[in-house]
C-alpha cells in the first residue's frame, strides 16, 4: 500500500489553539521530549503567519557559537547593530547584559518578528538564560521570541508565566488521542479498522515518531506490529527501504547537525548529492528543509540512529568521515567545529594546524578546557611537529591566568623551535617565543625589554601570536613596581616602546607619552601632563589605539576634576562612554566603568557608581587580571564613601595581595591611605599613623602627591601628625598645598551634584522618558508610546545624560528607581 506521509503535517486542535497563544506575550516556551513534533508544528504554524521569522537552530552547548548564531541573523535587520553585538560576546555579567540590551532595543523590527532557538536544551547556559528573560521583559512590542526545547527553560519560567511575559506548551498538547490517529492516517491514505487506532496508542502512547514508522510498517505489512525498539523502527521502516547511494550518503551526512546543498556535494563529490536530496525530502518525514537559513536537517532520532550505525561501521570509516567534516569547516573559516571533528577523529594535526589558522581568535574562556583537553590528549609526537600552535596556545594559557600551564608551555614550545629545520622558520618561531615569553616577566619592564629586544631582532616581520585586546585605564599603574625608581621606569619605557610597536604592528602607539601625562599628574605638575596627553592623543588616533585614547580622556577628565571644571568632565565622560555607543569598543566597557567610578567617587555621587562595581563583584565581570588592583583601588574608595569602614579593614589584606602579584605599587599607595583613613573615622590615631606612614614611605621616593590629595578630606589631621616627623615634611606640604587650592572647587562641583537635585532640571517629556527608560523599554517602544520619532527619544536622552552628568541609560535608571524608592 503506497502512503503518502512524507509531507503530510497533522497539527493537533489543541496544540493549534496554543500556538495561536504566542502572540499574546513575548516569549513562548514548546517543550516535549525528542520526536514530539516541536519544531515541524513551529514552523508549520509560523510559515501561515505574516511574521518575519529569524530561526536559530542550535547545534552544541557553546554559549559563544549561540552568540555568534544570533548575531547572524539579526543582521538581516540591523547589519550595524548585529556586527556591535557580536563584537560585545556572550553577555556574561551585567555589564554585557545592559550593553546588549540597549542594542537590540534600538533595532527596528519591521512589522512582527519572531526569534526562534530550536533545540535550546542543548545550550544549557546560565548567561543566555538570564539575557533572554531580560530581553522578554524589555523587547519591542512587534518582537517575539521561542524556544523550542526537550527541557524545562531557566529557573524562572512560572514567574514569569505568572507575570505574563510567557506561555509555555507543553508534551500533553502533542500527544494524539485515538480519534487523532486515525485522523491522522486517514490523511495518509490508510483507513484503521476498528481496534488497531487503541492498539496504536498502547503502543506509541501518542508520540508522532513512533506513530509516523509504525504508519510506514503498517502500509507495507497491514497490521500494527510493536517493534523490540525505535531503531530497529528506523532499521526497518526507514533506512533499509533507501537505495545504497542514499545509505552512503546519509551515513556521511550525518555528523553535521544541518547542512546545505554545498556541504553535501563537498561530502559527497562521488554522488549525486542533489538528486538524494530530493529523494529524501520526497519519501521521508525526518529530513526537513528549513527556508529561513536554507540548510537541510535531519531529525534528531534519525541522526543518533545514523551516528549510532557510522560507529559499528568501524573507526576508519568514521574517521574518514570526520576528518572531510572537520576540513570542511575548516575551510569555511568555522574553526571551533573543525577542531571539534579533528578531535573527534583523533587527527590531531590538523587539529593543530585549524588552530594555527585561526590564531586562537575563535577560542575565548569558554573553549578553555576543551582547549587544554585537546593538547593534553595529544601525542607529544605531534604537538613537536606544530611549535607555532604550542605557542599561541602558552599564549592562551596566559590569558586564561593557567600560570603553572603556561609556564610549562612555554617550556615545551621552546625546545620543539630547537628542532625546527628551516633557519628563516625557526628565527621566526623564536621571535614570537620571546614575545610570549615576556608576558612571565609582567611588569617587570626591563626583563620584558629583554625579551622584546630578542624578539626584534629574530623577527622577520610583526609577531602573529600576541594579545591586543588588553584595557587599561592607566599606563603608570601598570608599570609602577619599584619605589624611587619611577622616573627612570619612565625613560625606559619611552625608549623601548617604539621597538615594541614594529613588532607588534604598533599596539600601544602613544602609551609613553600618557606614562610621562600620568607621571606628572600624579605629582600635582598639571601643565606638563596635558601638554603630553595632547601628544598621545594624536600617536593613538594614528595608530588606530582606542585603549590608549581610553586613558587619554581619563586623565583628562581628572585634570578637568582639578581645575573645577565640571562641564569639562562631563563631556570627556561622553567621550569615553562613546568608545563603546559610537565605535563599539566593548572590550574597553568594564575600563570605562571603572573610569567613570573614579570620577563620580571624587565628586560623591555614589549612586551613579554601578552596582557590580559598588557591590564588589568582581568575579562575576570579565575583567583582565592586569586590571584587579585597579578595581580595588575603586571599590576601596567606594566602601570609604558609603561609610563601610569595618568592610574596608577587613579587605585591606586582600586588596594587598592582589596588588602584590606583580607587584603594583600605586594599588597598595591607594589601600593604606584607604586603611588609614578607616582607621581614623574609626577614631584608631595609631593604627591610622602607621598605615599612613607605609603609603607615604613608598610614594614620597617618588613625589606622587595626587592619591593623597584625592583623600584630602580624610587625611587632613592624619597628615598634620605625620609632618611633625621631617622626613615626610617637604611631601606632606606639597600635599597640603595641593589639596588646599583642590578642596573649595570639590565644594563647588559637589554642591553642583547633590544627588535629587539634578532630576528637577528635566523637562516633564524629559522626566516621563526616564520613567520609560527606568522600566526597562527600548527607545522604539518609548517612541511608539509617546507617539514620536525614535530619533526624538533619542535626542531627548542626549540632552538628559547632559543635565545629569551621566553617560549612559543604566545609570539613568539606577537614578531613577532610587529617586522613586526614597519618595513613594
Amino acid at each position: 500500500m503506497r502512503v503518502k506521509a512524507a509531507n503530510i503535517i497533522y497539527i493537533r486542535q489543541q496544540l493549534r489553539q496554543a500556538l495561536e497563544g504566542i502572540w499574546e506575550q513575548p516569549l513562548t516556551v514548546v517543550e516535549a521530549p525528542m520526536g514530539y513534533g516541536k519544531t515541524t508544528a513551529v514552523k508549520d504554524f509560523l510559515q501561515g503567519s505574516d511574521a518575519n521569522v529569524l530561526w536559530q537552530t542550535l547545534a552544541d552547548a557553546s554559549a559563544s557559537g549561540f552568540w555568534r548564531g544570533f548575531c547572524r541573523l539579526l543582521k538581516k535587520t540591523d547589519e550595524s547593530r548585529a556586527n556591535r553585538l557580536a563584537e560585545l560576546g556572550v553577555p556574561t555579567d551585567s555589564v554585557f547584559m545592559e550593553a546588549a540590551l540597549e542594542l537590540i532595543g534600538n533595532i527596528v523590527f519591521a512589522g512582527r518578528t519572531v526569534l526562534v532557538f530550536d533545540d535550546y536544551h542543548l545550550l544549557a547556559s546560565p548567561p543566555v538564560d538570564q539575557f533572554i528573560e531580560r530581553l522578554v521583559k524589555t523587547a519591542p512590542t512587534n518582537l517575539y521570541i521561542i524556544l523550542v526545547s526537550r527541557t524545562r527553560f531557566g529557573e524562572n519560567t512560572t514567574e514569569l508565566a505568572l507575570k505574563g511575559f510567557c506561555q509555555v506548551i507543553g508534551k500533553s498538547c502533542f500527544e494524539f488521542a485515538e480519534k487523532e490517529i486515525i485522523a491522522y492516517y486517514k490523511l495518509c491514505g490508510i483507513r484503521l479498522r476498528p481496534g488497531e487506532a487503541a492498539a496504536l496508542y498502547a503502543y506509541t502512547e501518542g508520540w508522532i515518531s513512533a506513530l509516523y514508522l509504525s504508519l510506514l510498517t503498517f502500509a507495507r505489512e497491514g497490521k500494527v506490529e510493536r517493534q523490540a525498539s525505535l531503531p530497529e523502527l528506523l532499521e526497518k521502516a526507514v533506512y533499509r527501504q533507501c537505495p545504497p547511494a542514499v545509505k552512503e550518503f546519509l551515513l556521511t551526512i550525518c555528523v553535521f547537525d544541518s547542512f546545505t546543498l554545498a556541504q553535501a556535494k563537498a561530502l559527497c563529490p562521488q554522488e549525486n548529492a542533489g538528486e538524494i536530496v530530493s529523494y529524501l525530502m520526497a519519501n521521508n518525514a525526518f529530513i526537513k528543509f528549513d527556508p529561513y537559513n536554507r540548510t537541510y536537517q535531519l531529525h534528531n532520532i534519525f541522526t543518533g540512529y545514523l551516528r549510532e550505525l557510522l560507529e559499528q561501521q568501524g573507526a576508519q570509516r568514521r574517521r574518514a568521515v570526520l576528518q572531510a567534516a572537520g576540513s570542511w569547516y575548516r575551510e569555511n573559516s568555522d574553526y571551533i567545529h573543525a577542531m571539534d571533528c579533528f578531535y573527534e577523529s583523533g587527527d590531531f594535526d590538523q587539529l593543530l594546524l585549524a588552530f594555527v589558522l585561526d590564531t586562537g581568535r575563535s577560542t575565548n574562556i569558554e573553549h578553555k578546557e576543551t582547549l587544554i583537553r585537546y593538547f593534553t590528549d595529544c601525542p607529544a609526537k605531534i604537538r613537536r611537529n606544530h611549535p607555532a600552535a604550542c605557542l599561541l596556545y602558552a599564549q592562551k594559557l596566559f590569558a586564561f591566568d593557567e600560570r603553572d600551564l603556561y609556564v610549562a608551555a612555554c617550556r615545551e614550545a621552546g625546545t620543539y623551535i630547537e628542532t625546527v629545520p628551516d633557519e628563516k622558520t625557526k628565527r621566526h618561531l623564536l621571535g614570537e617565543f620571546e614575545l610570549i615569553m615576556s608576558f612571565a616577566k609582567y611588569n617587570d619592564l626591563w626583563a620584558m625589554a629583554e625579551h622584546h629586544a630578542k624578539a626584534y631582532e629574530l623577527l622577520d616581520g610583526p609577531a602573529r601570536f600576541y594579545d591586543d585586546n588588553l584595557s587599561s585605564p592607566s599606563v603608570l599603574y601598570l608599570f609602577y613596581r619599584q619605589s624611587g625608581l619611577l622616573d627612570q621606569t619612565a625613560r625606559d619605557y619611552a625608549a623601548y616602546m617604539p621597538r615594541y610597536r614594529l613588532i607588534t604592528s604598533g599596539h600601544g602607539a602613544g602609551a609613553e607619552y600618557v606614562m610621562q601625562a600620568e607621571l606628572s599628574f600624579h605629582r600635582g605638575d598639571f601643565e606638563p601632563a596635558g601638554i603630553a596627553l595632547h601628544q598621545a592623543l594624536q600617536a593613538a588616533q594614528d595608530n588606530g589605539q582606542s585603549a590608549i585614547r581610553l586613558c587619554v580622556l581619563f586623565l583628562q577628565s581628572r585634570l578637568a576634576l582639578i581645575a573645577g571644571d565640571l562641564p569639562a568632565v562631563w563631556e570627556l565622560l561622553r567621550q569615553l562612554r562613546a568608545e563603546i555607543d559610537e565605535y563599539g569598543h566593548y572590550q574597553h566597557a568594564h575600563t570605562i566603568d571603572l573610569c567613570e567610578s573614579v570620577i563620580y567617587a571624587q565628586l560623591g555621587q555614589a549612586q551613579k557608581i554601578p552596582p557590580w562595581i559598588a557591590g564588589g563583584d568582581l568575579p562575576a565581570s570579565r575583567l583582565p587580571l592586569l586590571n584587579h588592583t585597579f578595581f580595588n583601588i575603586v571599590y576601596g574608595k567606594v566602601l570609604l564613601l558609603s561609610g563601610q569602614e569595618l568592610k574596608l579593614l577587613g579587605l585591606t589584606g586582600h586588596f594587598l595581595d592582589v596588588a602584590g602579584t606583580f607587584p603594583n605599587l600605586l594599588g597598595q599607595v591607594y589601600t593604606h591611605i584607604y586603611a588609614a583613613a578607616a582607621y581614623h573615622r574609626l577614631h584608631h590615631p595609631r593604627e591610622a599613623q602607621a598605615a599612613l606612614r607605609q603609603a607615604v614611605d613608598i610614594a614620597a621616593a617618588d613625589q606622587l602627591i595626587m592619591p593623597f590629595v584625592e583623600n584630602g578630606a580624610d587625611l587632613a589631621p592624619v597628615l598634620r601628625e605625620l609632618a611633625n616627623d621631617d622626613r615626610y615634611a617637604g611631601f606632606i606640604r606639597n600635599i597640603t598645598a595641593t589639596y588646599a587650592a583642590f578642596a573649595p572647587k570639590l565644594a563647588v562641583m559637589r554642591a553642583a551634584g547633590v544627588p535629587g537635585d539634578d532630576l528637577a532640571s528635566l523637562t516633564a517629556r524629559e522626566r516621563e522618558i526616564s520613567g520609560l527608560v527606568a522600566a526597562g523599554l527600548s527607545n522604539q517602544t518609548i517612541a511608539g508610546n509617546l507617539v514620536v520619532a525614535e530619533v526624538t527619544v533619542k535626542k531627548a536622552l542626549q540632552n538628559i545624560y547632559a543635565k545629569l552628568g551621566i553617560a549612559n541609560r543604566a545609570t539613568l535608571a539606577r537614578l531613577i528607581m532610587e529617586r522613586n524608592y526614597r519618595e513613594p
